[in-house]
């Protein structure tokens, strides 16, 4: 027993000792490794691209999703229209038939059976399935139009998120530029090269820029929940890519107008209803003098004489002519023929109208960065060397002021820059192909 516990005890004693070895190893190997490899880096957002963004906008957008059933609905009336409208009609009389002997009565219970049936016999149903073709055409036709808003709706909302990214930065970039200030200029009042007053009007300048960096961050949060929205999201984590400034355009007007008539899916839509009015004007008319019924008879009488014929029922168009619905259905077609003249005419005006835009800011654009920003940085430096240099007249307030110019400019640039994408997004809408800046040629070099 006594050297059973002693083997024991001894092999308690080498666990405890292996086990306190593992521990103080793995302490050091983890300060060791703390120390050999660097903290990970914090998760980055995903980056969302500007064709992402179409794709998941076309197919999660509700409003879209919800508009795309109506091409169910204009199925089944494809199938009406391809189903016969008329069933037939059975009419049984049963009569007691009751008399004097000598009327030779032999059968108390005379019938009579008659089966009719309505008969379109001028190609109303011809005219039906047009109009219900030319309804499911133009129904398509309508929701890719909505197809292609939703696209340039999400064009817009993209480039506006990265306009308010530009913007906060450009505003941020000014707030440390405005706090290197404050501490030049502390340094200079304690060398006593500067007063008091100018660190007083150089901490307003940094008051100043902490209102518009919060506002610049309040535009941006609204900017995301503006493409959230286009997108069909509630919430979502991500970084936009792509640079704001892009390579002018070289599009030829006429092939954009060309683009425009043959992608433009509301003018489709318009086309679509006018043949729909057509063809519902050929169905009224065919309807005018309406349908003869025709189907076979039988009757037995009360001498049990049979007969067995055909009858036929034919409506008579007095006094009503049906003149009011041909009169409503040649309005409707005369009016679906102005809409599409309308909308052809609308076409050609937006792409002038939106090139027109485009040239105007593109020009306004191409000012600020070959004249108006070379000559205010070469006037910032120019300043600032004159103001170290202890120029008379050169003070404080007028380095601020030309630096104000500055940043002002910049703003103003990306102000312009901001011109130049709506007048894109409008030519993206006005030709019905909003994939068309992502394959735009440049222009030529000047």
């Amino acid at each position: 027993m006594t050297t059973h516990a002693a083997s024991c005890g001894r092999r308690n004693r080498g666990c405890l000792v292996a086990l306190v070895c593992l521990v103080v190893c793995a302490a050091s190997g983890r300060g060791q490794t703390d120390k050999i490899l660097p903290p990970l880096p914090p998760p980055q957002p995903p980056v969302l691209s500007l064709s992402g963004a179409l794709q998941y906008a076309l197919e999660n957008n509700p409003a879209l999703a919800a508009q795309r059933q109506q091409r169910g609905i204009a199925e089944a009336r494809v199938v009406i229209a391809e189903t016969y409208p008329f069933n037939p009609l059975l009419e049984n009389r049963i009569q007691a038939a009751s008399g004097p002997a000598t009327a030779g009565i032999t059968n108390t219970l005379p019938l009579e059976h008659i089966v009719v049936w309505e008969v379109e016999w001028r190609r109303q149903r011809q005219h039906r399935r047009d109009g219900a073709a030319a309804a499911l055409s133009r129904t398509d036709w309508e929701i890719a139009f909505q197809e292609q808003t939703l696209a340039v709706q999400t064009v817009r909302a993209y480039v506006g998120l990265l306009y308010r990214g530009e913007k906060l930065r450009l505003l941020e970039e000014t707030l440390k530029i405005n706090e290197r200030l404050v501490e030049n200029v502390r340094r200079l009042v304690d060398l006593g090269k500067l007063r008091s007053a100018d660190l007083i009007v150089a901490q307003t300048e940094v008051t100043d820029t902490l209102d518009l960096v919060a506002a610049g961050r309040e535009s941006l949060t609204a900017a995301r929940q503006d493409l959230f929205r286009a997108l069909g999201v509630v919430d979502a984590a991500f970084d936009v890519e792509g640079p704001f400034d892009t390579p002018p355009w070289n599009w030829d007007a006429a092939a954009l107008t060309e683009l425009a008539l043959a992608r433009r899916a509301d003018l489709h839509a318009r086309q679509m209803a006018v043949a729909e009015a057509s063809a519902n004007i050929r169905l009224t008319v065919a309807n005018r003098w309406g349908n003869p019924s025709v189907g076979p008879a039988y009757t037995i009488d009360p001498s049990r004489v049979s007969q067995i014929g055909v009858q036929i029922n034919v409506p008579l168009p007095a006094p009503n002519r049906h003149r009011g619905e041909i009169l409503q259905s040649e309005a409707e077609y005369a009016q679906a023929t102005l809409l599409l003249r309308q909308s052809e005419v609308n076409v050609r005006q937006d792409v002038a109208s939106a090139l027109a835009k485009l040239a105007a800011a593109e020009q306004r654009a191409e000012l600020f960065r070959t004249k108006v920003l070379p000559d205010l940085r070469k006037a910032v430096d120019s300043i600032q060397k004159l103001f170290e240099a202890g120029e008379p007249g050169v003070d404080l307030l007028r380095v601020i002021d030309v630096r104000r110019k500055l940043l002002k400019a910049r703003d103003s640039y990306l102000d312009a820059l901001w011109s130049v994408r709506q007048a894109r997004a409008d030519v993206l809408a006005a030709t019905g192909e909003p994939v068309l800046g992502m394959c735009a040629p440049p222009a030529p070099p000047k």
